[in-house]
């Protein structure tokens, strides 16, 4: 009993399928606020939806030029719309993005002089032209998806396997057509059936590709939402709340393996007086430098926040060779040095530090991080622009 599925069925299939995801893309792109990457990939879908309508027309109507070259042309015109889209979302800066723009319409005009050149000898000419036009987009997309690291991981990954069964799927059906080429130009039972074996994997495939798309966008929608959620806008550092629940962990985790942690608190020393006198965008301008500069001298494990208008919170984890007062040392050094002169205006900056390292009275995060307070508060005392450690350090560092 040999193979054989009903080809206008699928067709049917393929079309409603493809309509019903371009419909979902369409809505997501009306509810979002205009996002244009979903436009982009649900005309993706509504191109191949027209190109696989005009395609099956051919049974029932003697156009060459309708049923051949403009239901390629849409066939063709869907991947590449998919790829402007996945562009768009990856937000490629104007000019590089001009510049893509002119290499795809030059492409697709391309296609389309080849099309043109090829459909009126032979439709399987054109089918064989689309495929490896479709191929070879399905590449790129690829090639974009891996250097734009800084999507999504997980949707990122199972889009690049997607595309690379679509690449491979549309090369095994230009090879299928090149061995049709042996009988005469005439597609066999074998061939045909591989062909509709070949359109039911691009339904499911696109199904998952559509899916996958918006799991891209929404992951990154997720991940930004989380950022506005767990950083402070202005220097970008970790707001109040995600600092205290990132201190509580090491604080924890420290306790439990027995490991050297300290806390620093760190205030602007006179910050009031730049703001006064150069403004509050000067201002700014300030607390974000000193953020820079406490993210240039402390390690990438170091915690550091934002958690009030001009102070700044540390978690250090403290190896056998560090000293608490060297680091506060460097950091009061640092902040003189960097910050004498922001954005040509001389705002010599200075900061004072209060520090505290665990030690095993410490019970909860909360003490030491009123214990780092309560030394702050000396420092400021006793003049400003130094250190002041608790009860385990009498010692004190000035620039």
């Amino acid at each position: 009993m040999g193979f054989s599925l009903h080809l206008p069925t699928l067709i049917i299939l393929s079309i409603a399928i493809n309509l019903m995801i371009g419909g979902l893309l369409w809505a997501i792109y009306y509810l979002r606020g205009r996002q244009y990457c979903f436009l982009l990939w649900a005309l993706a879908c509504g191109a191949f939806a027209m190109g696989s309508v005009l395609a099956g027309a051919r049974a029932v109507v003697d156009a060459p030029w309708l049923t051949v070259f403009a239901a390629h042309a849409f066939l063709g015109l869907s991947p590449l719309l998919l790829l402007g889209g996945l562009l768009r979302f990856s937000r490629v800066p104007t000019r590089p993005m001009r510049w893509f723009r002119y290499a795809f319409r030059i492409a697709f005009a391309g296609y389309l002089l080849v099309l043109l050149l090829t459909f009126q000898n032979d439709p399987l000419s054109a089918r064989l032209v689309t495929t490896l036009f479709s191929a070879i987009v399905f590449g790129f997309a690829i090639y974009c998806l891996n250097v734009s690291a800084t999507q999504p991981a997980l949707p990122r990954r199972v889009l690049q396997v997607l595309f690379s069964l679509h690449g491979m799927l549309m090369l095994a059906q230009c090879l299928v057509i090149a061995m049709g080429w042996f009988g005469a130009n005439q597609i066999d039972i074998t061939t045909n059936a591989v062909l509709q074996l070949i359109l039911v994997n691009h339904i499911l495939l696109a199904t998952a590709t559509a899916l996958s798309l918006s799991l891209l966008a929404f992951t990154r929608s997720e991940r930004r939402l989380r950022a506005l959620a767990e950083k402070d806008g202005l220097t970008d550092l970790l707001n109040r709340r995600s600092f205290f629940r990132e201190g509580v962990r090491v604080f924890e985790k420290a306790t439990l393996d027995r490991q050297a942690m300290a806390v620093l608190m760190i205030d602007l020393d006179h910050f009031k007086q730049i703001n006064d006198r150069w403004g509050h965008a000067t201002g700014d301008e300030a607390l974000q430098t000193v953020a820079r500069i406490l993210e240039s001298e402390l390690r990438d494990e170091d915690i550091i926040g934002r958690i009030g208008g001009e102070e700044f919170a540390i978690v250090l984890q403290l190896s056998e060779d560090e000293s608490l007062p060297v680091i506060t040392h460097r950091l009061l050094n640092a902040i003189a040095r960097k910050g004498a002169n922001v954005n040509g205006l001389p705002l010599n900056l200075s900061a004072s530090i209060g520090g505290i390292e665990r030690i095993d009275r410490h019970k909860r995060f909360a003490e030491l991080m009123l214990e780092a307070d309560t030394a702050l508060y000396s420092a400021k005392n006793k003049g400003r622009n130094r250190a002041e450690f608790g009860e385990l350090m009498s010692l004190t560092e000035t620039v």
